[in-house]
């Protein structure tokens, strides 16, 4: 009887006995089964990798290099050659990587049109196996089994790797695959360019946790990011913003060229380097909104409406005219060469938040509806997406989009049967779920195969804490509520109450998985905060789109991310966030509470660093707004900087005040009245852009003699919309003034400490405009 290299693996599964030991493999995200065996495997001088599927391998043996052993070999075997398997199966000192396409698993089943990504892995005290029916599938068993052996093994190489007596992986059993065949990360390359090196190292990264798909933002209203060699000008223009630009400068990139993009040939490499680690690149080109790149270096491709409306995300002229052909010409030739550079299956079109204002005023638009007999912009829109399913399907791809493209069937299906649901969209277009609302059961309901990257959950440009950068528009994400997606969950809740009934499993089986996604308005500072936003919240989402939902317990993951996994990110070269320190301060003690060490200082205001005394026990004082705590894992990586709980940094004074300014006093719902209350969570924000020669000027009812006056702009805790050209002055008798200090980081300070003068007024001056529409402006905090 012929037997298969899949039988002989289960043979060896078998040879092995079962302990009661603990599972303390601390593996992320979660297997779907683990039994504990006796003993563990040593590597020993002439460990030998044998496998039939090479780039398995030789990756593997990468990180082997920096084991405690000697004469580290690898041998490409051929699947067919059973002899030399069937020597090597209970043979000692070797890792065998067996790639069998008729290896299957109970439990699991994939999908025909994606490869089948479950593995197993035994390890007993001869050999360790690992067999799966695709390389993704052999490519996540490595990923196990590097999570097996010590953290050192990701430093890769002698130099960086704290050299033990031996290595020891724990015996055991392991059975393995996806709750989800799609398991995404989004990063936003147009508002901050991103190097193609980082690219690499978030592909790496990312795999590691068994994340399938790259979603690549490759364009948005402030940079074009990848070349089209038919039309140059997309990247000779487009890829740039600053003085002389056809972009303004925007998100802090400041009064010069910004900018970059990928050549064709680092597209090439980087999607064959992607597709070796199981990973598929969808490129997304965002339309017919966020088009402001394409429209500012052609800017016959917009309408051609006199006003100015400005989009949700602040933006003015960004958005195609979808009644002109042409444009859909400069699609065709964008998505061809998109088709030939990416092999994956889908293209994304964007489609999200346009300005239906534009369409209503540009006489071209108008004249198209009425020929077409619509009666209002939304046709406009899912005539436009048509055309793109249209073109992305002419180039053997598949549509993808954010959920706004199909507005218009869940309006015009809503309460139909099954039978009389009809689609505009081809059976395979794939929407984008993005807000957590009755739209996530409808498309499922429609019929549409729907990715979850709900903004509540996983954009993790939101905020951690209250207390750290990010937005907050959709939540605050910290680590335990990215771990709580669950579309089921989710969708039967949204169901029980639109419908009266939980979702059907037909209707759940159009979930197709879930992504996270990184948006980079605010990714300009600090250095690497596009590693601490994605990092650890990225691993609860790989768990969340891995495990199980009945296996998944956030106590649990958490346990292991301390134990193991945190020493794991770090040894990989990530920047991830620390968790900040709690210190409360009771009786006369500041008393703290970490998982890390904490530093400190007390002297009112310098940041603790790693030469900081370190927090070994309570701190009497009576003076708890003069320390500053922040944690740090290995002195290498710190958390953001604390004050006690509920204790400010000082005694504000809080005079009466007045305004005089060269902006215009009244915007709706962000007053004037809103600098000049004190109130430290509300804004003002003005009607326009900042000019050169603008000012704003408060004036004390009675002088105010003070230490500091600290004059912040920008959104309160979220730095958007400061001032950055710009300087403060003061004056003591309202009539003469003293310069002070420029704005930096979109903040200016007086430093009164000294002089203790009574200072009757403080003016901003405005040298040149600002990076938005508009500018964001705060009270003062003028410290006793």
């Amino acid at each position: 009887m012929k037997l298969t290299i899949a039988s002989l693996c289960l043979a060896a599964l078998l040879a092995t006995g079962c302990s009661n030991k603990e599972n303390n493999l601390n593996i992320v995200p979660k297997p779907v089964s683990v039994e504990i065996r006796n003993g563990d495997f040593e590597l020993r001088p002439g460990l030998k990798i044998i496998s039939n599927n090479v780039f398995c391998a030789e990756y593997l043996k990468e990180y082997l290099v920096c084991a405690p052993v000697n004469d580290l070999s690898s041998m490409i075997v051929p699947i067919e050659n059973e002899d030399i398997w069937k020597e090597n199966r209970n043979g000692d000192n070797c890792i065998l990587l067996v790639l069998d396409e008729n290896f299957k698993l109970n439990g699991y089943s994939n999908n025909e049109d994606e490869p089948s990504e479950a593995y197993a892995l035994n390890v007993n005290r001869k050999n360790i196996t690992i067999t799966a029916a695709s390389q993704s599938g052999l490519y996540y068993g490595i990923q196990t089994l590097l999570q097996m052996l010590p953290a050192n093994v990701y430093c890769k190489n002698e130099a960086d790797s704290t050299q033990l007596e031996n290595w020891t992986v724990q015996a055991a059993d392991i059975k393995d695959y996806p709750r989800y065949a799609w398991r995404g990360y989004m990063l936003d390359v147009s508002r901050q360019f991103f190097d193609i090196d980082f690219c690499y190292k978030l592909v790496d990264w990312m795999s590691a946790h068994k994340l399938n798909k790259f979603h690549w933002h490759l364009s948005d209203d402030n940079g074009w990011r990848i070349e089209i060699k038919s039309h140059p000008e997309l990247t000779e223009k487009g890829a740039w913003r600053g003085p002389g630009e056809v972009l303004p400068e925007a998100y802090g990139s400041g009064k010069k060229r910004y900018g970059g993009f990928y050549t064709q040939d680092d597209v090439r490499k980087f999607v064959e380097y992607a597709q070796d680690r199981g990973i598929e690149i969808i490129p997304e080109i965002d339309m017919p909104g966020h088009s402001k790149a394409i429209v500012s270096v052609y800017p016959w491709a917009g309408c051609t409406n006199p006003s100015e409306f400005v989009s949700v995300n602040g933006e003015t002229k960004n958005i195609l005219c979808v009644s002109n052909d042409k444009v859909y010409t400069l699609i065709d030739d964008i998505i061809g060469e998109l088709a030939e550079l990416f092999p994956g299956k889908y293209i994304h079109i964007g489609g999200d938040e346009v300005q239906f204002k534009n369409w209503e005023e540009c006489p071209h638009c108008q004249a198209f509806m009425k020929e077409n007999g619509w009666d209002e912009e939304r046709e406009l829109q899912r005539y436009f997406v048509r055309k793109m399913d249209e073109i992305v399907s002419s180039h053997g791809k598949i549509m993808c989009g954010w959920s706004e493209i199909a507005d218009m069937d869940l309006k015009n299906n809503k309460g139909k049967s099954e039978d009389e649901i009809k689609r505009t969209f081809s059976d395979q277009t794939i929407l984008w779920a993005w807000k957590e609302n009755t739209q996530c059961i409808d498309f499922l309901k429609t019929g549409y195969p729907t990715v979850f990257q709900i903004a509540q959950y996983s954009y993790f440009d939101m905020k951690y804490s209250e207390f750290e950068r990010g937005h907050t528009w959709a939540s605050i994400v910290s680590l335990e509520k990215a771990y709580a997606i669950n579309p089921e969950k989710m969708v039967d809740s949204l169901s029980q109450v639109e419908y009266g009934k939980p979702a059907s499993e037909k209707e759940k089986s159009y979930i197709k998985g879930l992504q996270c996604g990184l948006w980079c308005e605010l990714l300009n500072k600090p250095a690497r905060f596009a590693e601490y936003q994605f990092f650890p919240r990225a691993c609860a989402l790989a768990e969340s789109a891995w495990t199980n939902e009945n296996s998944k317990n956030y106590e649990d993951f958490y346990g292991r991310m301390q134990k193991k996994h945190f020493e794991r990110l770090y040894n990989m070269g990530i920047a991830f966030r620390v968790e900040p320190p709690l210190v409360v301060y009771e009786n006369g003690k500041l008393i703290g509470k970490s998982d890390y060490i904490i530093r400190y200082t007390c002297d009112g205001g310098s940041i603790p660093d790693s030469s900081s005394p370190v927090m070994d026990g309570p701190i009497e004082t009576d003076t708890p707004n003069m320390y500053r705590f922040a944690a740090f894992y290995k002195d290498d990586l710190k958390s953001i900087t604390m004050l006690p709980q509920g204790i400010a940094p000082a005694e504000y004074l809080n005079p009466e005040t007045s305004i005089e300014t060269s902006f215009k006093a009244e915007v709706k719902g962000f007053p004037m009245s809103n600098i000049t209350d004190y109130d430290f969570s509300t804004y003002w924000r003005t009607e326009r852009m900042a000019r050169k020669g603008d000012y704003i000027t408060y004036r004390f009812a009675e002088p105010v003699e003070c230490s500091r006056i600290v004059v912040e702009s920008g959104i309160p805790n979220i730095d958007m919309y400061g001032i950055t050209d710009g300087y403060v002055e003061y004056s003591c008798d309202g009539i003469s003034w003293v310069k002070a200090n420029d704005f930096v980081d979109n903040v200016s300070v007086i430093d009164n400490r000294e002089n203790r003068l009574k200072i009757s007024a403080v003016r901003i001056v405005f040298t040149d405009s600002n990076d938005g529409l508009n500018v964001s402006v705060q009270d003062l905090k003028i410290e006793k």
